[in-house]
């Protein structure tokens, strides 16, 4: 899956692939359409709870991420959405149907 969100006033991508509670998740922050900073976990191989729904693995990347990068976001409080509109893509390309850039 490949879809953006908003988090805490901010626009964010992830990148997730793999089983659900065993993805590996990208998440890369954006500014003005241009990839900034970047965060990722490998949920079969690091700790973390596989029951959680990507969401939160999202909300939980993106405060490491915050922290790290010490960044001024645009509405501290702004909670976590998925930015409407098509999504990139929902399967890996390789699976017939799939849509690819």
């Amino acid at each position: 899956m490949i879809r953006e969100f908003k988090y805490r006033g901010e626009t964010f991508r992830v990148n997730a692939h793999g089983v659900a509670g065993h993805e590996e998740v990208f998440i890369i922050h954006l500014v003005d359409g241009e990839e900034l900073a970047e965060i990722s976990i490998d949920r079969m191989t690091e700790e973390n709870d596989t029951s959680a729904p990507i969401e939160a693995i999202c909300v939980m990347l993106c405060d490491k991420l915050i922290a790290e990068e010490n960044m001024d976001c645009a509405d501290a409080n702004g909670g976590f959405t998925w930015v409407e509109g098509a999504r990139a893509r929902e399967v890996l390309p390789s699976n017939k149907g799939a849509f690819a850039h």
